[in-house]
């Protein structure tokens, strides 16, 4: 829990700043895309290759690794003033949660698996208070200490995390004869198939929050503080909601309880696009977190109870690639949806996909016999 909030911290605060990046150093609009999107790629690439070493190996190893890396991505923002630079530095800070994360949760799955949905629930709150906590320092401290500063104080907060987790003991994943093969390999099992594109479509909005939303609420006119602010107050009913969530998706079925709440979840996104203030915008965000307090740790357990086993970590890698591959997608392609056509089109085209996808993975899953 410590590594993952530590790691979702370091990650987070270019959500706040990627507005304050762009009207400083005069970029175009694509390339806010460019380092959203840079970031989930390389994540992508770490979480298939890179994650399952964890199955092997000490998970403990690859978080240490992950928040080093964090603090090297943090620097690198911290000294660049061109495009390339930050395109480099979001490359690195990709690398950090690719490492830390499939670990940290393949570790909670495999503690209870008849409370897997209830313990990844805990951590997915932990995970995202450091989310939401990232931005909201980060908008606090971006007037007073300016962009070098602000992200220099992360980087110390990463190499800090990261100095202290290498000190702690932790749990072992068990392997097997298959664990030395990259998560990609998982995609013969037709029930890794069904969970991948289910947790892609819970995602796919992430894409366009980490390209549009600090541009969103600016256009909007929100301040730095308030940008800061919209996290925290997503991110609130998610933590305090997240592990009753698990525990309802332990109970229903964690594969049903995800499908069928993404048929909640698109309208809400679609409904960023017609909100027309800050605080419409931060309401519709709360109630989005009241509905991922549930889909997530589902999502997440979905994968669990799928994953071969000795393939724990490679199987939440997957997982987690998957999701990256369509939050890449919609963070290169929203800030140009939202530049020509608008939020209404931007916002809506994703909830479409995901409702698209959800109705895929709802075939697979009855083909299958998995719900």
């Amino acid at each position: 829990m410590f590594a993952s909030g530590a790691t979702a911290v370091s990650n987070s605060i270019i959500f706040a700043a990627l507005g304050d990046l762009q009207d400083t150093y005069g970029f175009a609009d694509f390339g806010l895309g460019l380092i959203a999107g840079i970031g989930f790629l390389v994540g992508l690439l770490t979480q298939v290759f890179v994650a399952p070493l964890a199955d092997l190996y000490k998970p403990k190893t690859l978080m240490v690794t992950g928040l080093a890396f964090a603090a090297v991505g943090s620097l690198v923002f911290a000294v660049g003033d061109t495009l390339w630079q930050f395109v480099i530095g979001r490359a690195i800070v990709g690398v950090s949660f690719g490492c830390t994360q499939p670990a940290a949760r393949a570790i909670a799955a495999n503690l209870d698996k008849s409370r897997a949905a209830e313990r990844l629930g805990k951590l997915a709150g932990v995970e995202t208070a450091g989310i939401v906590g990232g931005p909201f320092v980060g908008g606090i401290m971006l007037d007073p200490l300016g962009l070098r500063w602000t992200f220099i104080v992360f980087a110390i907060v990463a190499l800090v995390a990261s100095l202290t987790l290498a000190a702690k003991p932790l749990p072992t994943l068990p392997s097997s004869g298959q664990s030395r093969r990259i998560s990609l390999t998982l995609l013969r099992y037709p029930g890794v198939r069904t969970v991948a594109l289910t947790t892609m479509s819970l995602y796919l909005p992430i894409g366009v929050y980490d390209a549009l939303w600090d541009r969103y609420l600016t256009d909007r006119g929100a301040s730095n503080f308030v940008v800061g602010l919209s996290f925290l107050l997503y991110g609130i009913p998610f933590i305090l909601l997240a592990r009753v969530g698990g525990r309802l998706a332990d109970k229903w079925g964690a594969l049903r309880t995800a499908l069928y709440a993404i048929f909640i979840l698109a309208p809400i996104v679609a409904g960023y696009g017609v909100a027309a203030t800050p605080l419409a915008i931060i309401i519709v965000s709360v109630v989005e977190g009241v509905v991922q307090a549930v889909t997530i740790p589902a999502s997440q357990a979905s994968m669990s109870q799928v994953a071969p086993e000795g393939r724990a970590a490679a199987a939440q890698g997957l997982s987690g690639g998957a999701n990256l591959v369509g939050a890449a997608a919609t963070a290169f392609v929203s800030p140009w949806i939202y530049g020509a056509h608008g939020p209404v089109w931007a916002f809506g085209v994703i909830a479409a996909a995901m409702l698209s996808f959800s109705l895929i993975a709802q075939t697979m899953a009855r083909r299958y016999k998995l719900i």
